[in-house]
């Protein structure tokens, strides 16, 4: 019977540098005297997503958002097999850390230099691999949280709040949302679609943009209205470099994949997709996480 991996989560990050051009954040671990890119095991109940970005912060101090994803890698420990999903780290803010037992150097090199002390190949290829993509901006598509029974609620439809369920899910929404950095909330403006963003949106003292033409009652039979729209937010994340995220509901969602020239897909209440938007607002790459509640 195959063992069950270890799943843990990391990325490869780099900043411009006026003398030395491409830097890469790297870590030398004390333990096994090797050079690697930062990462690590996944906690209970977290996402990858948020766990590549806790990784990175604890064993550097750097905060950093996700962008396109890279490959996973596959390999044997002592504690049995690991697999590590990487992305690319856009770099937000950075912190001295001190040296402990896990990590004693947190060291940004130049490019050459930096493939030269890297230890393992897996991490050569990966930084390679994230040098080769264009700049991007994360933008999210999201279903909108559990809610109530239609049968349940006998006021406006879109009135319908979250259950229990879903006010769960907006709230575990919170790192993963975190996780790509998103600035820029985007809704219909029924209730169960803005209470599923209301809880990332409190915790950053962000405002959520209601549009109804995003609602089921307006976007599910109006697909022009709902391309336009769309369009005019993507230009809007990719000229402003502004990691966005758009509440949606299920009729409507066909009319925005199609304004994205994405292939169909349906989405479960709680899940949704990353779609990583090149300058002139092409999909580079896509992710689908699941909802975790």
């Amino acid at each position: 019977m195959p063992v069950k991996p270890i799943l843990a989560g990391g990325a490869v990050v780099t900043r411009d540098d006026p003398a030395n051009g491409i830097e890469v954040l790297i870590i030398h671990r004390m333990r096994y005297d090797d050079w690697t890119l930062p990462k690590g095991k996944l906690d209970a109940g977290e996402s990858l997503p948020a766990c590549a970005v806790r990784e990175v912060q604890e064993e550097t101090g750097v905060t950093i958002r996700l962008g396109v994803p890279l490959d996973t890698i596959r390999y044997d420990t002592a504690k049995g097999p690991k697999q590590v999903d990487y992305w690319g780290g856009t770099l937000l803010q950075s912190a001295p850390r001190q040296p402990d037992e896990e990590v004693d150097i947190v060291s940004w090199l130049p490019l050459r230099a930096a493939l030269a002390q890297l230890t393992y190949a897996h991490d050569h290829f990966l930084v390679q691999q994230y040098l080769d993509q264009p700049p991007t901006t994360p933008f999210i598509l999201l279903r909108h949280g559990k809610a109530m029974d239609r049968k349940d609620w006998s006021k406006k439809d879109s009135t319908r709040p979250l259950n229990a369920r879903g006010r769960r899910q907006s709230r575990l929404l919170v790192p993963m949302l975190g996780s790509y950095g998103i600035t820029s909330l985007i809704s219909s403006t029924s209730a169960r679609c803005t209470g599923t963003l209301e809880a990332y949106a409190y915790g950053r003292q962000l405002t959520i943009a209601k549009f109804s033409q995003l609602s089921e009652e307006v976007g599910g039979s109006d697909p022009r209205g709902v391309a336009k729209l769309i369009g005019r937010l993507r230009a809007e994340a990719v000229a402003n470099g502004e990691p966005t995220a758009i509440c949606v509901h299920r009729p409507v969602l066909p009319h925005i994949l199609d304004a994205l020239e994405m292939t169909p897909t349906t989405l479960v209440t709680g899940e949704f997709l990353v779609a990583h938007l090149t300058a002139d607002g092409e999909v580079h790459a896509l992710e689908r996480h699941r909802p975790q509640a």
